[in-house]
């Protein structure tokens, strides 16, 4: 089968050609890949941002797929239907998996980082957390159901406790993240604020649904001139744009950090968090159930998949976009087509 494997951490990844899983262990789904979402983490974990992904790797946790074999123990999976999961397996006996919050689970391991991942014609996952695909959603639709979609579900609500009328700031509005944030911040009945980098991304942000959209890297005068400052910012970039973004906000106003590009660290001024009374929150993942209604939001359209799908043999040029901050909206890869 192709894969897109990773030999060595700071290597460039490589087309490979690799066996198919022969054995399907217990709790364990073998699918054809039908699509697999390129995230940015995916390019971090080349770079060695997290240590604790071995090669030799198949890379790429976001993914959906059809149903070709189940090992012992999984019940509830037809051969040939479409499903999705978390970009993990989990353990089920922890205090997160056994209270719904699977995206805390202590024992999980990434696709891509510590189990082989997605960016393949085959791969093995976790049955536990596996749904099935409802119709209306394509298969590109549905990899980016927890990742993205799912996760945003539960930042935003869950996490950051947004509400119907609040203002909410996104940035990295015309990313892979981004651009479906608007979305659901807009389908949480919000007033959304899109800050992206460039003109050419503004219109497709404001086609998502944000109500005002800031082109450049200084934002926070503009969003408290113009809405009196934000109530909650989805903070999808990180380090670059921390700084306007706790800036940006009102008083008693949250922050919910979600990414990181840069992977480096910064300086949080914490005078102003205390005398603002703000709250920086940090939100990983998402839970089935999150990722349940993300499906149905896309099934019933409230949130539309900005993707755009590739030919595995493309992931070179596809890698090189989102390194550059050139890809609107989320690359997809198509392995099967």
């Amino acid at each position: 089968m192709r894969a897109v494997l990773l030999r060595e951490i700071g290597g460039r990844p490589e087309l490979a050609d690799l066996p198919e899983p022969a054995e399907v262990p217990p709790r364990t789904a073998l699918l054809r890949i039908e699509a697999a979402g390129l995230c940015y983490r995916d390019h971090l974990v080349t770079i060695g941002k997290f240590p604790r992904a071995r090669t030799p790797l198949v890379l790429g946790h976001e993914f959906s797929g059809r149903v070709v074999r189940v090992g012992e123990g999984v019940e509830g999976l037809r051969e040939g239907e479409l499903v999705t999961g978390l970009p993990h397996t989990i353990c089920n006996s922890c205090e997160f998996c056994l209270t719904a919050r699977e995206n805390l689970c202590v024992n999980k391991k990434w696709y891509g980082e510590e189990a082989q991942g997605v960016f393949a014609e085959y791969a093995l996952v976790d049955a536990s957390t596996l749904v099935r695909v409802p119709d209306g959603v394509s298969p590109s639709g549905a990899a980016i159901s927890s990742c993205v979609v799912g996760m945003l579900i539960n930042a935003m609500r869950e996490v950051g406790r947004a509400r119907a009328g609040e203002v909410v700031v996104v940035t990295g509005a015309g990313g892979g993240v981004g651009i479906h944030a608007v979305q659901v911040a807009k389908a949480l009945g919000c007033r959304v604020i899109g800050v992206t980098r460039t003109e050419e991304k503004a219109e497709a942000v404001r086609r998502a649904g944000a109500d005002f959209v800031v082109v450049g890297s200084s934002f926070a005068e503009e969003v408290r001139r113009t809405h009196g400052g934000a109530d909650l910012v989805l903070e999808a970039v990180g380090e670059p744009t921390m700084a306007e973004s706790i800036r940006s906000l009102k008083w008693g106003g949250r922050l919910v950090l979600v990414g990181n590009v840069t992977a480096g660290t910064f300086p949080l001024p914490l005078g102003l968090v205390i005398l603002k009374g703000l709250s920086v929150l940090g939100s990983v993942g998402s839970t089935v159930r999150t990722m349940r209604e993300a499906l149905e939001m896309m099934a019933r359209g409230t949130v539309k998949p900005v993707v755009r799908e590739v030919r595995l043999e493309d992931y070179e040029a596809a890698f090189s976009s989102l390194r550059e901050g050139r890809a609107l909206g989320r690359f997809v890869f198509r392995p099967s087509t």
